[in-house]
């Protein structure tokens, strides 16, 4: 029977980052490791300042591969007292996989250092290395290479081009309250709520929210609301939007969605919420409304806007505001969403700025393929496309004035 192969992708990860992932990933698939294991250092022996604490960064590295086949967090190294070396490490997961190879995954600044590390000889004779390059495509040309291959060590390359992803950067750029592209939206949203890097923290009760969030959801569900949140936001930003009003909003807008159907219904109740049947009875339907009235109850929020956006986050409504149809929308497209037939066309709406647009193309499709499928659209929501359709009507028709008095006008 075939050993294990298994990646080790060790480091502060402070924060982490897109290439961490994508180096990862890159190992996974060209040396068939069976897994990666993602392991944040607990207390580093060359890294004290600056050092986000060890929970924030093992929580940003679980949302970061959150998901995606064979790349799993460790906390191996964070349940562990004392300073950390990786020789002490790699002897633990001998013990935990004894019948594993253990494959380490660096970058070519680290494969210099490695002679540096605490016993690396011994080391040597517990993994084997798989370095990717960062500032040059020929890693074998340092002088160090030589050096470490004659101490025993077994080392790999991958083949992806350089790339120069630096942490100290970014964490400047956050400080500065900028939104480092190199980072995964929902890393950078849990950033945002936690306020961390100096980044200004938003909402201002925010770790006691994730918190909550994080008891009440499934991890697909959390993972899900933060990239709703910064989805919002970037539609909000873009369309005149208050976007603090979007981001809490997506946050906030599945916070009944793991809840068992007889609590919504409880929830209901002590609202006294007016809801027909139809929406009592389905989980689907009734998250949204029962949602927005814990938003208001347990997360504390008093705004209407926010709490009406959540509540047709769903169906939408007749009447709808900006600040609803950022978050309806948000929800449809966000990144983790699913390839489906209308995906790329709604968000290339969305993101061009035409809102009112994607609303009745999003809303048109759910009605097609409802009927596709024999089924019964929701009145809500039938009455909101029929009221998207007829502000388009009018709209057409002040286009039709406006050019016939543009017209007159030249004559």
């Amino acid at each position: 029977m075939a050993k294990e192969k298994i990646g080790i992708m060790g480091g502060s990860f402070n924060p982490i980052h897109v290439r961490h992932v994508e180096m990862a990933q890159a190992a996974r698939k060209e040396f068939s490791l069976n897994r990666v294991l993602f392991l944040p250092t607990g207390n580093p022996p060359h890294k004290k300042t600056g050092l986000e604490d060890a929970e924030d960064r093992y929580e940003m590295t679980r949302l970061a591969i959150f998901g995606m086949e064979g790349m799993e967090p460790s906390r191996i190294e964070l349940e562990r007292e004392g300073t950390i070396y990786t020789v002490d490490t790699l002897a633990l997961m001998h013990k935990k996989y004894p019948d594993a190879e253990l494959y380490y995954i660096i970058g070519e600044d680290t494969m210099r250092d490695l002679p540096n590390w605490r016993k690396p000889e011994k080391v040597f004779g517990l993994c084997d290395f798989i370095v990717c390059c960062r500032s040059t495509d020929e890693p074998k040309q340092h002088a160090v290479y030589k050096q470490i291959k004659k101490m025993g060590a077994k080392l790999h390359f991958l083949s992806l081009p350089p790339r120069d992803v630096s942490s100290t950067a970014i964490r400047e750029a956050l400080s500065k309250g900028q939104c480092p592209d190199e980072l995964a939206p929902q890393v950078m949203e849990y950033i945002r709520v936690m306020g961390l890097y100096g980044f200004p923290m938003f909402p201002d009760n925010g770790p006691e929210l994730y918190s909550r969030l994080k008891k009440a959801l499934s991890d697909k569900r959390l993972s899900h609301s933060l990239l709703v949140a910064h989805t919002a936001r970037k539609l909000a930003e873009g369309n005149n939007i208050n976007p603090e009003q979007a981001e809490l909003a997506g946050l906030l807008h599945d916070a009944a969605k793991c809840m068992p159907l007889d609590e919504m219904q409880q929830v209901a109740r002590e609202h006294r919420l007016l809801l027909d049947k139809d929406i009592l009875q389905s989980e689907n339907l009734l998250h949204a409304y029962a949602g927005a009235a814990l938003a208001e109850s347990l997360y504390g929020v008093k705004d209407y806007g926010i709490l009406a956006a959540i509540r047709c986050h769903t169906t939408g409504r007749v009447g709808m505001l900006p600040l609803d149809m950022a978050l309806f929308l948000a929800d449809k497209i966000e990144p983790s969403r699913r390839p489906y037939p209308v995906l790329e066309e709604l968000r290339r709406l969305s993101y061009g700025g035409r809102l009112l647009e994607a609303m009745r193309y999003s809303l048109r499709s759910t009605m097609e393929h409802v009927k596709k499928n024999k089924g019964k659209l929701n009145p809500a929501t039938l009455s909101t496309l029929r009221w998207l359709d007829r502000l388009e009507e009018e709209w057409q028709k002040k286009q039709q004035r406006e050019n016939i008095q543009d017209k007159e006008n030249e004559q």
